[in-house]
């Protein structure tokens, strides 16, 4: 019984831990466990995928708009719309053989087009140009496993580093808007505010309204030349707010090759860089409901809650439980067990070795010889 009692007095101790064990991820990156492969089809632009790029030429925010009109003609690039800004040679002029972007791919057009969700396999490869963005909207389902694949290299085939930023609308919002600040020449002592507040603890990113985080937190690669990570939606990416009611949110596959306001991202290469993109969607058979996470930790929490009051009960106990004593020697309190002399003995030993149990033989040896006369003797 005690032996009982130690083994689940341990098991309520060990409880706490087996559960942080189950809860804690196995790798601590989001890294995909499989390489993308399979079968792809081509790319339905502005259908499933819209191609979109960011140019240090070109702003797409309301005060650029304001800056050309204030410039002069020969400060500007007439055939982009845009100031010209320091290359990464030093030069203010524009060099076209580091920007392969076309005009459709930075000059955005609202509304943007809704696009399907994402239920096939794609292929695409990317051009993007020195100190620029290039990204691919898509609309992820909830009902496909996502798996991204990206490898980065030069013209020449050679491996480069870059950037690689998983974003929903709003938090790509918030990047672009750094972009923009960061190439604007009046947002003067803007870039270095953010940099500032870049690398903050994340359990105060949430409110950090000048920088910008990628998605989940987690979906962030930096100074590296190929990245494969996998994502599964618990369901659509949905925000609500209270002046414009729900909003609906796309995913940002995001190739930076800039140096943003992160301490740890990679620096540009001066050089038009091929970022070959493979998605690979994978249906789910089981999809639980979002709330089983809650409810997981709901009774982990309950469990090392009543850990306490269950030792409690087990220690109060202990002492009441009483136990019939186990007599090996007799005592007065205890009856004698008088032996049966009318059972025969069972073995020939038996009768040998206590002759007195034998109603026979005690008969006999209770038998009284009789005695002889006087008169006879005389």
């Amino acid at each position: 019984m005690s032996h009982v009692k130690v083994g689940s007095i341990t098991l309520t101790l060990l409880l706490p831990m087996l559960l942080v064990i189950l809860s804690s991820p196995i790798a601590p990156t989001a890294q995909a466990a499989d390489a993308c492969a399979g079968s792809t089809t081509p790319v339905q632009w502005n259908e499933t995928v819209q191609r979109i790029s960011h140019v240090p030429f070109h702003s797409n925010s309301w005060w650029g708009m304001w800056e050309d009109m204030e410039y002069e003609d020969d400060e500007k690039d007439t055939s982009s719309g845009g100031s010209t800004t320091p290359d990464a040679d030093g030069s203010d002029e524009l060099n076209d053989a580091l920007h392969p972007e076309e005009p459709w791919m930075y000059e955005r057009t609202w509304p943007l087009p809704q696009l399907e969700p994402l239920e096939e396999n794609l292929y695409t490869t990317m051009l993007i140009g020195n100190d620029s963005v290039g990204a691919l909207r898509v609309n992820l389902s909830a009902d496909y496993r996502t798996t991204v694949c990206i490898k980065l290299q030069d013209m020449d085939l050679n491996p480069v580093n870059g950037d690689v930023y998983l974003f929903t609308t709003e938090e790509y919002d918030s990047y672009a808007e750094s972009y923009s600040n960061s190439h604007n020449q009046n947002q003067w002592g803007f870039e270095e505010l953010e940099e500032s507040l870049s690398e903050i603890p994340p359990e105060w990113r949430r409110f950090n309204f000048l920088g910008w985080k990628s998605y989940r937190d987690s979906h962030q690669y930096e100074d590296t030349s190929e990245v494969n990570f996998a994502l599964n939606l618990d369901q659509p990416e949905v925000y609500s707010s209270f002046f414009s009611g729900n909003d609906w949110q796309d995913f940002y596959i995001v190739v930076d090759m800039w140096d943003n306001v992160h301490d740890n991202d990679a620096e540009p290469v001066n050089a038009i860089t091929a970022a070959d993109v493979t998605i690979v969607t994978t249906e789910r058979s089981l999809i639980l409901p979002p709330y089983t996470v809650a409810l997981v930790f709901l009774v982990a929490f309950i469990s090392v809650l009543a850990i306490p009051f269950v030792m409690n009960a087990r220690y109060m106990k202990a002492g009441l439980e009483t136990e019939a004593p186990q007599n090996i020697v007799p005592s007065l309190e205890t009856a004698p067990q008088v032996p049966d002399h009318t059972e025969p003995a069972h073995t020939e030993h038996e009768a040998k070795v206590l002759p007195s149990l034998n109603p026979e033989s005690m008969d006999k040896a209770t038998e009284i010889p009789p005695q002889p006369r006087s008169d006879e003797q005389s």
